[in-house]
C-alpha cells in the first residue's frame, strides 16, 4: 500500500530537527506558508519545483524527480531569525478566526469520535494540532500587543479545556479523571 505524500510529509516533519515550525519550513524552501500547509493536510499536491525543493530537503521518495528535465541543483537557503520581526497587523484578525476555529475544530473532534472513523478522526485531529501549532508562532515571534488581542479574542478556559484534554488523552486513567471532572463545554 502506498502512503500519501502529505501523510508521509507530516511523518517527516515530525521526525526531522532543523526546522521548528512548518512556518520556518516555509521560508527556508521559499514556498507560501499557505502552500506548504496546503502539501501538509493533502489539498493540493506540489508542481515540480516544489517537489524538487522537498525532495533535495526531505529525501521523500515521492517528491523524487519524474524526468531527467527536473533534475537540477538548487541552492536552498539556510533558515535565518530576521532581526526585527514585521508584524503584519492587518493579519491579525485573521490569525485570531484561525487559531479560533482550530480550537473549536479540536474540541469536537476529541468529543465525538467513533470507533468507525478512529483514523479519519486521528489525521483530523493531526492536522488540526500542526496548523494550530502553525498560526500560534505568529504570536511566539510577535509582540506583546498581538498576544493581549489574542487573550482577549480567546476563552482561556476553553484553551485550557482543550490543553488538558489532550495532556489527559496520553493516559487513560488521567484520562477518566479528567472525564469524571469535566464539567466545561467549549463555546462554539
Amino acid at each position: 500500500m502506498e502512503i500519501s505524500v502529505h501523510v508521509a510529509l507530516n511523518e517527516w516533519f515530525k521526525r526531522q530537527t532543523k526546522w521548528k515550525s512548518r512556518a520556518e519550513l516555509g521560508r527556508a524552501l521559499e514556498i507560501k506558508e499557505s502552500t506548504l500547509r496546503d502539501y501538509f493536510t493533502g489539498r493540493h499536491q506540489p508542481g515540480s519545483e516544489n517537489r524538487q525543493k522537498l525532495f533535495e530537503v526531505t529525501g521523500l521518495e515521492c517528491f523524487k524527480p519524474t524526468s531527467e528535465e527536473e533534475v537540477s541543483q538548487v541552492e536552498l537557503p539556510t533558515p535565518q531569525r530576521p532581526e526585527k520581526l514585521e508584524i503584519p497587523w492587518n493579519n491579525v484578525g485573521e490569525q485570531l478566526i484561525a487559531i479560533g476555529k482550530a480550537v473549536a475544530q479540536l474540541g469536537k473532534l476529541l468529543i465525538r469520535s467513533s470507533a468507525s472513523d478512529v483514523a479519519e478522526k486521528v489525521e483530523a485531529v493531526e492536522t488540526a494540532l500542526y496548523t494550530l501549532s502553525d498560526e500560534l508562532e505568529f504570536f511566539k515571534e510577535g509582540s506583546a500587543n498581538s498576544r493581549e488581542i489574542l487573550r482577549r479574542r480567546l476563552s482561556g478556559p476553553d484553551v485550557g479545556y482543550v490543553a488538558t484534554l489532550l495532556k489527559a488523552l496520553f493516559d487513560e486513567e488521567k484520562f477518566q479523571n479528567w472525564l469524571a471532572m469535566t464539567t466545561h463545554e467549549v463555546r462554539r
